[in-house]
């Protein structure tokens, strides 16, 4: 009986140990890698939901009634906003960025009702040109996601046609998802 508790009492041998460091050695490296791809793809959905955002209120606006200014205001041809600049004009690299008071104030951010008061990953542009069945734009984000100055990139483009409703791509065009 003694000799039972003697057995029983003795703690791990070396090589036990070191299968056991073994096996978390070979889990860790198999996890790790795919983890980082989960959280960059977590990333990009900030990209899809602006986006998202900007292609359904750009319809909104272009399908609105305009008139010029003055009592006798004629009614405009339907457009989208105009063009902007890339905001904020860096790209963030691999952080979120918080942006200055004002950096979203701009006519065609307004009018699209397009802000972000978090912290993000991706900087917004939208081109835009022509009028009637000649409008279109697109909505572009760009982002460093790691700091290694490739950047990932989506963009989601619309037009009108001649019922003054918009069309556009079935979906976002990304490049360099991942990057």
């Amino acid at each position: 009986m003694k000799s039972l508790l003697k057995r029983t009492r003795r703690g791990f041998t070396l090589i036990e140990l070191m299968i056991v460091v073994a096996i978390l050695g070979i889990l860790a490296a198999v996890a790790i890698p795919s983890m980082i791809k989960y959280l960059r793809r977590a990333k990009t959905t900030e990209a899809v939901d602006k986006l998202s955002h900007l292609y359904r209120n750009s319809g909104t606006y272009a399908t609105g009634e305009r008139v010029s200014r003055g009592l006798a205001g004629a009614a405009l041809a339907p457009r989208f906003p105009a063009t902007n600049a890339l905001t904020p004009m860096a790209v963030p690299a691999g952080i979120r960025v918080t942006d200055a008071p004002g950096t979203w104030d701009t006519l065609t951010w307004q009018a699209l009702d397009f802000s972000i008061a978090d912290p993000h990953y991706y900087a917004y542009e939208y081109v835009s040109a022509g009028t009637g069945t000649a409008a279109a734009f697109t909505a572009r984000a760009n982002g460093d996601l790691d700091g290694d100055t490739n950047l990932s990139t989506f963009e989601r483009a619309g037009a009108l046609n001649s019922q003054r409703e918009m069309y556009g791509s079935p979906g976002i065009f990304m490049a360099s998802e991942l990057e």
